[in-house]
């Protein structure tokens, strides 16, 4: 079948309005029509979508939001209650590296949940509080005492959550001396930049980023 040709017609609307008396004004449009004089509808505008620019406002905007309200909120709770939020930060930071260490060290394992949550409780129960009393010492002592007694106390206490002290002297026997070894690679120049450079109400969140690290090591002895 024929399509029908497309024509245009004026149309003119020249009677007066019945509320006024005065003459319309001209309307002039242009309708398109068939050739049997059937108005077709013209086609719609699409409208553009409107483009969203960074402009500086935006920018500081977004950082103020997702940068700076975190670290206030981080700043007034070390102020407030500066124990234990060392504490809960050594334990989120045990349980992030442990998460990573099954994650590269086991990729076709499925994520032991106990094993994190023990890890987090170490975190939150022992290393938190315990490095917050300790900043001093540890600056003195360096890796020398600290590192030797608590991988000790680590394997200790993990094998204690889990159900089996009796294995405590073993997994000492067996993993002492290569997580030590592991130890002084990684955490003396850590510290050094720690008592260095990093404010003291800062150091636990800065333990547990290198921490994160390091479990994520020992996954691999």
């Amino acid at each position: 079948k024929a399509r029908r040709p497309i024509v245009c017609r004026a149309v003119l609307n020249l009677e007066p309005s019945k509320h006024n008396p005065e003459p319309a004004k001209r309307d002039v449009s242009v309708k398109a029509a068939g050739a049997d004089g059937e108005a077709l509808p013209l086609p719609a505008q699409q409208e553009q979508p409107q483009r969203v620019s960074l402009t500086p406002s935006l920018l500081d905007a977004i950082v103020e939001n997702t940068v700076m309200v975190p670290y206030n909120a981080y700043n007034r709770a070390l102020q407030e209650h500066p124990l234990t939020t060392k504490a809960c930060t050594s334990m989120v930071g045990f349980i992030l590296g442990d998460l990573i260490a099954q994650h590269f060290g086991h990729p076709h394992a499925s994520i032991d949940v106990m094993r994190a949550a023990r890890l987090g409780a170490y975190g939150l129960l022992i290393d938190g509080p315990i490095s917050t009393k300790a900043v001093l010492a540890k600056t003195a002592l360096d890796q020398v005492v600290y590192a030797t007694i608590m991988t000790a106390i680590y394997f200790a206490v993990i094998r204690c959550i889990e159900g089996h002290p009796e294995l405590v002297m073993t997994t000492l026997q067996s993993k002492f001396l290569p997580t030590l070894a592991a130890n002084y690679m990684i955490w003396p120049l850590a510290h050094i930049i720690n008592f260095r450079f990093v404010p003291s109400e800062y150091r636990i969140l800065y333990n547990n980023v290198v921490c994160i690290a390091w479990l994520t090591g020992l996954s691999f002895l």
